[in-house]
């Protein structure tokens, strides 16, 4: 399966619905106002990863490291996204809207992400 802008903004879309409303890390959320603006960019970011190529190049560049610094994340929140985000790839993937590799590359890249927010 090929990963469109599309079908990655969906999932980007439902994973942060989950994200926002959750008990343990809604609250960076919340704050943020008319955050739902900002989830195609966060998508453009996921289909350059997942991808190699880009969409909307004027997304350009992206500042991950340095913008969640700034929330200062404990390792709890960090690992309650990475299940998140898997409950939500899994949900893609039992709809048949996801395969099984496009799951798995991406799982792979949310934990590299992961990591390099723990090792700050």
């Amino acid at each position: 399966m090929n990963l469109s802008f599309n079908t990655i903004l969906s999932i980007v879309t439902q994973f942060y619905e989950k994200a926002t409303s959750d008990i343990l890390i809604g609250y960076h959320f919340r704050g943020i106002e008319d955050f739902s603006t900002h989830l195609p960019r966060i998508a453009s970011f996921w289909q350059l990863q997942l991808t190699g190529s880009i969409d909307n190049r004027a997304e350009l560049p992206f500042k991950l490291i340095p913008v969640h610094l700034a929330l200062k994340l404990n390792r709890g929140e960090v690992f309650r996204w990475v299940v998140l985000f898997e409950k939500t790839l899994d949900e893609y993937l039992s709809n048949k809207e996801l395969s099984l590799d496009d799951k798995n590359l991406w799982m792979e890249k949310v934990h590299l992400f992961k990591e390099r927010i723990l090792a700050i």
